[in-house]
């Protein structure tokens, strides 16, 4: 077998690394097709839900890997991350914030405190 230069496995290294999505240590990374079995819509727009509460989605990416979701008059970018349940989940590391999407209705949760901020959301 002939050796590879290191040259070479340098250049195929460098590559791969700028080809490979970036992804926070502790996230995992979505894979498209399977992120969205169950063809879930999540749509922009105010979503009403229980106890009078409400959540402004402004903007969803075209791919769903992103969505920026306003919540107590401040805006928060979540990603997508997978979910076992099928559901669709986005999340915010830094705040803690995340939304579920499942069939009828979404959910906005904080699990740093562990608490549901608005349940039963609908367009």
């Amino acid at each position: 077998m002939r050796p590879i230069s290191f040259a070479i496995l340098a250049a195929g290294l460098a590559l791969a690394a700028v080809q490979a999505p970036a992804f926070a240590a502790d996230e995992e990374p979505v894979q498209i097709a399977s992120f969205n079995p169950h063809n879930f819509k999540f749509p922009a727009g105010t979503y009403r839900c229980d106890l009078n509460r409400q959540v402004l989605v402004r903007e969803v990416s075209p791919d769903m890997q992103s969505a920026v979701v306003n919540w107590n008059k401040r805006d928060y970018t979540l990603r997508a991350v997978n979910a076992r349940s099928g559901a669709l989940r986005y999340e915010d590391t830094v705040s803690g914030l995340t939304w579920l999407v499942i069939v009828g209705k979404s959910m906005l949760l904080d699990t740093k405190q562990g608490k549901q901020l608005a349940n039963d959301c609908k367009v």
